[in-house]
């Protein structure tokens, strides 16, 4: 019995009804074939009939769609969607009803250029402190213009009230060329200068999503560090675009009142502002459960468990924090002791001891603002610490002219059959400037494999069962480099089933053997399902040397005549299954 989430009418939370989602996606998973079956996700076909079309409300440049999901069960517990034909989004995000679920959501999207690898998306840890009825969800991924989406749970059950966002911010012909407010020096005792800031006007938000009147705290302690983890391949003109439909994604989806970070960094070092209440003001935003009344939050663009933060970004964030920090006499590389109001790691009323300026793994369970950005905090605790001695001493700081950086037009992506004796390649992206020159690092679950440097990477044994991706660093002249890791892709292999079975007078003696092919020096795990009939039997890997027997205690029905034998794969192999058709009686 398919294992499936209905879609379920939406109801308006605290906050508002959120968007026109009357579409519900009605999905079944095609046949599987009775000869050996080796993938049925390299080129899933489209489900017949009219793309799911995202609509604006209201006049609004951001299109979004919000529709059910109905999921099949594949094997071990897997479920996964149809490939559904969309109108145009570049977004893509799963939310769903209770905060206690956490679903291993991956989700894969069409473009240009055929399907991307699926790419997991971490669930938001961000939440507000009191507002038990916003939804939970997904971060809202960028896969760049796309025109189909499929959807798969690694694990089940679905959760309840599980609903796919779609969304499209358009983009406008001034998001790269707004000014921005000039940073600004304090008169009387000198204080940390207000750096270069895009306003929300000048990004392009739409007031009349945000909910309520903004609320403020009396002080700024700590700023909290966060990443979005919603992708490292956006370029520089959709840095406002994807801002619109984050925006969105928050008040209309999630069900918060604003964007939920006072300000936002991209990763070309360009410093956005965030929650509306004005950024001179202590605005208590939804970032760091438990922990947002004495807080100021700042989320730099895109995921950092996969790339390294950039020299600019480091500088932004320093930047920021000396001007919100200084304005409160706190100190950048020092500690504080602040209370808990409840979040997962500390529970409320319990004083904590932090860092002034912390990353959000600091105060909640999770890996935010992911590895490689938390481990330069304490540069981004020195730079802040330089731009408040300086304006004390009453020098001027010399902030870093705005970098150019490499844009990724298109990003890389790995090409080939993940398979041992055979051959990755990059197919190299498209960037700005032309010309602009491309490196590689080849990773095998994240680590950097010795010598492979090339751009393409021949799989071996060591290989089988790993993940490989590549690290995409792409420079020219003096720009900032662009820094791109491909989805990561896992090394399997086909494996030999072969069967021998006889059936007499009622009975049938199966003969299995599963092994793997020539060449591979490793062999299969896990169970083999072989059925006849309305019979069924679960036959460990390890236990094939011996028959499996059908009808010696009731005998088998004359009709039962097609064997059929699964092998549901692991981590080195790849799923298989054969079909043997038996005469009704053999002598």
């Amino acid at each position: 019995m398919p294992c499936v989430t209905e879609p379920t009418p939406w109801t308006p939370t605290s906050r508002r009804t959120l968007g026109k989602a009357a579409v519900a996606a009605t999905v079944a998973v095609g046949a599987v074939g009775a000869a050996v079956r080796l993938s049925q996700d390299d080129d899933p076909k489209l489900r017949p009939g009219g793309a799911l079309a995202l609509s604006a409300d209201d006049g609004s440049d951001v299109a979004a769609l919000e529709t059910g999901l109905r999921l099949q069960e594949r094997s071990s517990g897997v479920l996964q969607s149809e490939a559904l034909p969309t109108s145009t989004y570049s977004m893509a995000a799963v939310t769903w009803a209770r905060p206690e679920d956490r679903p291993e959501v991956l989700v894969r999207a069409h473009r240009s250029d055929g399907w991307s690898d699926w790419t997991r998306l971490p669930v938001v840890e961000d939440r507000p402190d009191d507002d038990p009825a916003v939804r939970t969800g997904t971060a809202a991924w960028w896969f760049g213009p796309s025109d189909a989406v499929q959807v798969r749970l690694a694990r089940g059950p679905a959760p309840k009230g599980m609903r796919l966002v779609l969304l499209h911010p358009a983009s406008r012909p001034d998001d790269d060329l707004s000014p921005r407010t000039a940073a600004r020096r304090s008169t009387g005792t000198p204080k940390a200068p207000r750096p270069d800031i895009r306003t929300r006007k000048q990004w392009g938000a739409d007031e009349s999503w945000r909910d309520g009147s903004p609320r403020t705290n009396r002080t700024i302690e700590q700023v909290h560090v966060h990443h979005t983890v919603s992708g490292n391949t956006y370029a520089r003109k959709e840095t406002a675009a994807l801002i619109r439909g984050m925006y969105r994604y928050h008040t209309k989806s999630l069900g918060w009142s604003d964007i939920g970070y006072n300000f936002l960094v991209d990763r070309f070092g360009r410093i956005w502002e965030g929650r509306a209440g004005g950024i001179a003001q202590p605005v208590r935003g939804a970032h760091t459960l438990g922990f947002n009344d004495t807080s100021m939050g700042v989320s730099v663009i895109g995921n950092f468990e996969q790339a390294a933060p950039t020299e600019a970004i480091i500088d932004a964030l320093g930047a920021l924090a000396a001007w919100k920090l200084d304005a409160y006499d706190r100190r950048p590389r020092g500690k504080t002791t602040v209370e808990s109001t409840g979040s997962d790691k500390y529970a409320a009323g319990r004083m904590a001891t932090l860092r002034v300026i912390d990353g959000h793994r600091d105060t909640n369970d999770t890996a935010c603002p992911g590895s490689k950005l938390y481990a330069r905090l304490d540069d981004v605790r020195d730079r802040a610490h330089r731009v408040i001695k300086a304006s004390r001493a009453g020098r001027p700081v010399d902030e870093p002219e705005e970098p150019e950086a490499v844009g990724v037009v298109e990003p890389a992506r790995v090409g080939g059959v993940a398979k041992p004796g055979k051959g990755l390649k990059v197919v190299k992206g498209r960037y700005d400037p032309d010309g602009a020159r491309s490196s590689y690092q080849w990773l095998r679950d994240g680590d950097p494999i010795a010598g492979e440097t090339a751009w393409r990477y021949r799989l071996g044994q060591a290989d089988l069962g790993r993940r490989i991706a590549v690290q995409v660093t792409t420079r020219s002249g003096s720009r900032t480099p662009a820094l791109e890791v491909t989805p990561a892709r896992r090394v399997t292999s086909p494996v030999v089933l072969e069967i021998n079975a006889r059936r007499t007078r009622g009975r049938v003696r199966a003969k299995i053997r599963l092994r793997s092919p020539e060449g591979i020096d490793r062999e299969p795990t896990g169970a083999v399902t072989v059925s006849i009939g309305n019979r069924t039997e679960q036959v460990r890997v390890r236990d094939l040397g011996k028959p499996v027997w059908f009808g010696r205690g009731r005998k088998l029905a004359k009709s039962a005549t097609r064997l059929v034998v699964r092998y549901e794969g692991d981590a080195a192999f790849r799923p298989a299954e054969r079909t043997l058709d038996l005469p009704p009686t053999q002598r």
